[in-house]
């Protein structure tokens, strides 16, 4: 009998625990949303895979006398293009009224190679980001 016991709580120790660190992981921590969408160039340049970076990064653009704030950044190696991205970024620093932008840049061998930047309609986390057309960084 004890040891039936026994294994019944330890049963229910193992089902329960995952569930008990899932809610402290998350409690106090801000809802994440994401932005999703795609960063190409159409020059006809086949850069080494091996050596490119692709850096993506969400800004705040509102203040037009400021540096852009930024809200979310994702750095992706070797990479062809078109290349997805999936910025993930805190949902309460959408703010209405805000202008917001995705910022892509392609670097090889750490030198920047392409840059471009698009508009973000709404963070709303429900929309697709924007494709991003980079041009040639020397244009």
């Amino acid at each position: 009998m004890m040891n039936t016991l026994f294994q019944r709580r330890t049963l229910l120790l193992a089902v329960l625990a995952p569930l008990l660190a899932a809610c402290a992981s998350t409690h106090g921590q801000p809802p994440q949303s994401y932005l999703n969408g795609s960063a190409f160039y159409q020059e006809k340049i086949a850069f080494p895979r091996d050596k490119t970076l692709l850096r993506v990064r969400l800004l705040d653009v509102s203040d037009s006398n400021a540096a852009p704030a930024i809200l979310a950044e994702q750095s992706l190696e070797k990479v062809a293009t078109p290349t997805d991205y999936s910025l993930c970024y805190d949902a309460q620093t959408a703010q209405p009224g805000h202008r917001y932008a995705v910022d892509a840049r392609l670097f090889v061998n750490g030198e920047l190679r392409m840059q471009g930047q698009a508009s973000v309609g709404q963070l709303n986390g429900k929309d697709a980001g924007p494709q991003v057309r980079m041009q040639s960084a020397t244009e």
